[in-house]
């Protein structure tokens, strides 16, 4: 699923924000609820399953990333937003291999985009089914503050 509005530039820098995750594995749907309640802003927005390299190849071409994700190693609702990228090495440790898949991009003479991971707490083992459950719902909100914020800079 790739969902895109028109891109935008802000300050002549090309932005992406993808809300990562399967809507249908309860709270693994994070990422799509967060870039869904977003709004309108300056950058396109995508809700994805890829992960790994089909993800890396399709953020080329950007200036700035921000991948919004599932988090199972850290407590339910907790925030954390980090750099991803060649430079990080596998330090994402969701196990997306897109660290990975940016550092063989960017050997091979590809321009990546500067990335981050805006992740959020969500259990280890998400059930099947729609709907978060009430503690990572309530991040939802200041993962979307944290993400407008991350636009701005």
């Amino acid at each position: 699923m790739h969902m895109e509005k028109e891109r935008a530039s802000c300050g002549g820098r090309a932005q992406v924000v993808v809300g990562l995750g399967n809507p249908d594995r309860s709270d693994d749907g994070v990422g799509p609820a967060v870039v869904q309640a977003l709004g309108s802003v300056e950058a396109e927005v995508w809700e994805s399953l890829r992960t790994g390299l089909p993800l890396a190849q399709a953020l080329v071409g950007f200036q700035r990333a921000l991948v919004v994700d599932g988090a199972p190693f850290l407590p339910a609702g907790e925030l954390a937003l980090f750099p991803l990228g060649p430079e990080q090495g596998s330090s994402y440790p969701h196990g997306l291999g897109l660290a990975q898949a940016l550092e063989l991009l960017a050997r091979a003479g590809q321009e990546v985009p500067e990335v981050w991971a805006l992740a959020i707490g969500i259990p280890a083992d998400p059930p099947f089914g729609r709907g978060l459950s009430p503690e990572v719902a309530r991040a939802v909100p200041a993962a979307v503050a944290e993400v407008k914020k991350w636009l701005e800079n």
